[in-house]
């Protein structure tokens, strides 16, 4: 039996729009079997097809709201990527995604890249400022191997964000933590200007570096897309 692809995005209620749009790209370009929501809402104030599955994560209990990265430039929703591996105690394997990332085009073997071990894959960030050597991943998709995240690196990543403040919270704690158990991503599964350029066409587009990624042609088309014909696309990849 296929092993189902699950995929997570997460977000406070101003971005929900992007949510659903970014969620729509992905089904309508892959053969994601699951797609997760973790929202600071009981129920989500839209109605979703039966792939969305919503998590109501604004009980949370792993980041105190007097934290060091609870609230300052970023929403503490960011944090939740670093918790996955307990939001979804019965996946092993998660894709999570910005809600300003566009699959523009079939994405479906983005789970199949090679973990062999490794806590997470994800794309080399190539303006990082760190030492030589260090593999430092742009977070905006990746690949999160929940079933070793498990082995008490989850809870070393939690209490180091509890910590101390970092500049790109979930990204700088993944980063420095992993180092020696990250797996490459190739670059058109995130491709912005912050990650390496590639010659393959672009699979998934983040505008992580623009202000009026709303008003993209690309963009456009799935936020007017209705999650009916989303579906549609979707069952062709399946």
């Amino acid at each position: 039996m296929a092993r189902v692809k699950h995929a997570a995005y997460c977000g406070t209620r101003n971005v929900y729009g992007d949510m659903e749009t970014a969620a729509k790209s992905l089904i309508a370009n892959s053969d994601v079997g699951r797609v997760h929501f973790l929202i600071e809402d009981a129920t989500f104030p839209r109605e979703l097809p039966d792939i969305v599955e919503c998590h109501d994560v604004s009980g949370q209990a792993w980041f105190p709201e007097d934290g060091p990265n609870y609230s300052h430039g970023w929403t503490w929703m960011t944090l939740m990527r670093a918790v996955l591996c307990y939001v979804l105690p019965d996946v092993d394997a998660v894709l999570s995604l910005d809600t300003d990332t566009i699959a523009v085009r079939d994405c479906s073997v983005a789970w199949d890249v090679p973990l062999d071990g490794c806590y997470f894959a994800a794309t080399h960030e190539k303006w990082a400022d760190c030492r030589p050597g260090l593999m430092y991943c742009n977070m905006g998709v990746a690949l999160h191997n929940l079933a070793q995240l498990r082995d008490g690196k989850a809870d070393e990543i939690i209490d180091a964000l509890n910590r101390q403040r970092m500049g790109w919270p979930d990204q700088d704690a993944m980063s420095y933590l992993c180092q020696g158990f990250i797996a490459p991503m190739p670059p058109e599964y995130n491709a912005c200007p912050w990650t390496d350029d590639t010659h393959e066409p672009d699979r998934i587009v983040h505008y992580a570096a623009r202000d009026d990624w709303r008003d993209e042609p690309t963009v456009a088309k799935y936020r007017d897309m209705t999650w009916d014909e989303a579906m549609r696309l979707h069952g062709s990849h399946l």
